[in-house]
């Protein structure tokens, strides 16, 4: 009965900055948080570095009408088209952290889909997702 109780207690905890410190992930240099720094660094450096423009649509949601979240929309596809090939799948997320942020900025546009994929990817962890099912959809 106490096993069940102590199980019960941590299924409700709320993840903190404590469960980040903890997930191996989160500190490895082949996750998320890294790539998206590297996402990061890639559209504040990379524009007219003879980086390719990504090409057409993303197959996940078309491209947004607004200005900003057009822009946000293309650094993203340029991160989908450039550097998320040459790294490993690593997300433990369905769908990906990419196509989350695509969908959201399709779906909510630039403000709201911008703080949506935001706290996506500070909850990009492995032990996030598992307390999550590993599955978390844009919301509607």
């Amino acid at each position: 009965m106490a096993e069940r109780r102590r199980r019960t207690r941590e299924s409700r905890r709320k993840e903190n900055c404590a469960d980040a410190c903890g997930d191996s992930c989160f500190w490895s240099r082949t996750c998320c948080p890294d790539a998206w720094v590297a996402l990061f660094l890639f559209a504040v450096l990379g524009r007219g570095a003879g980086f390719p423009k990504s090409a057409g649509a993303d197959p996940a949601a078309p491209r947004p009408g607004g200005r900003a979240a057009g822009a946000l929309y293309e650094v993203v596809r340029r991160y989908r088209a450039t550097v998320s090939p040459r790294l490993p799948a690593c997300c433990p997320y369905t769908p990906s952290c990419s196509t989350y942020a695509v969908k959201a900025l399709h779906r909510h546009g630039a403000l709201r889909g911008g703080r949506l994929v935001l706290g996506r990817l500070l909850r990009c962890r492995p032990g996030a997702a598992r307390r999550r099912g590993f599955h978390d959809p844009v919301p509607g």
